[in-house]
């Protein structure tokens, strides 16, 4: 982060604290960058979504995740790296699915420390559908809503907080492939609220936000996904990553 950027900004403490905000600036309020820096120092913005079969919410399936996001401003800026693990278990005949992770995010700057967080998602199904195939296993679309919240604490000696709730609107769909193998898709658009304390400030606020992923899963186990996730505000960057998924126990038959 340049000292030209920090310059410009209102809120230089909060800035210099965090270490994170948007290049484009001017056009931002306090509020909105503190909203920005809540959910991306948050599982829910730091870590892109994972993508899964609808069908594995109904069917009581635990999972495990190792997840990696980075996001930078433009290509004069570091790195900044989030490695993190989930744990979700679909919840049966609800229809619903709970997730748990913990997350380290490493803000690159001279003088930044890194954050830990952790979050609670809970996505119950809206609607789920299976089209039947020829094979018997069918291609499935399901469509959610999924209520997130986070916390993080930052690693210096600032002690600052940061805090995130967000609801959004998962669409997938889980197409069958050979040798017990699939490929899932999933695009989740929604809102989110972010908040980041310090010793001598406070900001936080609304903002849209979208997320994509696309995850390949082999003899229905073993999962490997790609995201992408943008908290929308100007000039704020795009999230990318990765995660490599196992299912302690593979799906039951699928329901017609």
């Amino acid at each position: 982060m340049t000292t030209t950027f920090k310059c410009r900004l209102a809120f230089a403490a909060l800035i210099i604290s965090f270490g994170v905000a948007p290049r484009e600036t001017a056009a931002q309020s306090v509020n909105q960058i503190g909203a920005w820096d809540g959910l991306v120092l948050s599982p829910v913005g730091a870590l892109p979504p994972v993508a899964g079969d609808p069908g594995d919410m109904a069917s009581g399936v635990n999972e495990w995740s190792l997840r990696y996001g980075r996001w930078r401003y433009d290509p004069d800026d570091a790195v900044h790296d989030n490695l993190g693990v989930t744990w979700s278990h679909g919840l049966g005949i609800a229809r619903a699915q709970l997730s748990l992770t913990g997350a380290y995010e490493l803000v690159e700057c001279p003088t930044c420390s890194g954050w830990v967080s952790g979050g609670l998602d809970v996505q119950s199904t809206l609607w789920d559908h299976g089209f039947a195939r020829t094979d018997r296993r069918p291609i499935r679309m399901g469509i959610g809503v999924r209520v997130s919240l986070g916390g993080a604490k930052y690693l210096g000696p600032e002690g600052s907080t940061a805090g995130s709730a967000a609801v959004t609107v998962p669409i997938d769909i889980g197409l069958p492939l050979l040798r017990a193998s699939s490929l899932c898709a999933s695009i989740a658009p929604g809102f989110g609220y972010g908040h980041v304390t310090g010793s001598d400030f406070a900001a936080g606020g609304f903002l849209p936000m979208i997320g994509a992923a696309v995850s390949w899963t082999v003899a229905s186990r073993v999962g490997v996904n790609v995201g992408v996730q943008r908290i929308v505000i100007a000039g704020g960057p795009t999230q990318v990553g990765a995660a490599l998924s196992w299912k302690l126990r593979a799906a039951g038959p699928a329901r017609p």
